[in-house]
């Protein structure tokens, strides 16, 4: 199960005022199909590029906004999902580990928030259908956190496959 990282208080300025930034770490799980794609890759060559992040009104029991609900490793899809962007930055720390660095912006997914999703796409497979193929390659399950258009949240995913 995904865990329900670090969090701090901040201010981000990038050439204007300091805005408000709230900043979580929230470490996700790779779904059950990147994770063939990964391996099968290493046989044939496929790899995979993580371009987007989503987040979506899921993830979070519902009987306990305080505790994040299991991954399902088998999803193909976030169960609620509302926004989706550009990741803004990654690391790559090594071959099986990553983190992404999305934000969401005072304007963005200004609704209750417990889920985040990496979508992937296929590159350089042999099976010439495949590739620019999106895949929801990491889920990541959170309490319930709450996002107005008053605050930017800065989200790092860490990722291990």
């Amino acid at each position: 199960m995904a865990k329900f990282g670090t969090s701090s208080f901040g201010t981000a300025s990038f050439g204007g005022e300091p805005v408000p930034l709230l900043l979580f770490q929230i470490d996700a799980e790779v779904t059950t199909l990147a994770q063939h794609l990964v391996a099968r890759g290493s046989i044939d060559g496929t790899s995979l590029l993580g371009k987007e992040f989503s987040v979506g009104r899921g993830g979070f029991d519902p009987f306990d906004y305080t505790a994040a609900s299991p991954v399902n490793p088998d999803s193909l899809v976030l169960d609620a999902e509302i926004f989706r962007d550009d990741i803004d930055d990654y690391e790559k720390a090594n071959a099986r580990n990553a983190s992404f660095h999305c934000v969401l912006e005072k304007t963005e997914a200004n609704e209750t928030l417990g889920e985040v999703g990496i979508w992937a796409e296929i590159q350089n497979s042999p099976v010439t259908t495949e590739n620019g193929t999106w895949i929801l390659f990491a889920i990541g399950h959170f309490p319930l956190i709450a996002k107005n258009s008053n605050m930017r949240y800065g989200l790092r995913i860490v990722v291990q496959a």
